[in-house]
């Protein structure tokens, strides 16, 4: 399997790998996510561009096939930590086939 990813519900960016990411980029604060689930669990790390969040806490997990919702950490901070709603949408460029620039935002302010 091949890349992929999904939107973040605020900003619609995808969840970026370090892979995707240009070194000291503008947008590396994207690989930082949180993955929400169906059951309520609340998993935060670095997306790794396959379906996987490496935790902080040195966990690995495996958000494929499943229904998470997803943000980029400062992105669902910003919005107050809300819980799950609703599965997050693929993204069309899957997170890793997109033009320089297209993902160029600066990080939302805490």
């Amino acid at each position: 399997m091949g890349f992929f990813s999904w939107d973040c519900k605020a900003c619609n960016h995808p969840a970026l790998s370090s892979h995707a990411i240009e070194k000291d980029a503008v947008n590396a604060w994207m690989k930082k996510v949180v993955a929400l689930t169906p059951n309520g669990s609340v998993i935060v790390g670095e997306y790794d561009g396959y379906g996987r969040i490496f935790g902080d806490d040195d966990s690995e997990h495996e958000l494929w096939p499943g229904e998470p919702e997803i943000w980029h950490y400062a992105c669902w901070i910003k919005a107050g930590k809300p819980d799950y709603s609703g599965p997050s949408n693929d993204s069309d460029d899957q997170g890793w086939f997109f033009n320089t620039g297209d993902h160029d935002m600066e990080e939302p302010v805490l």
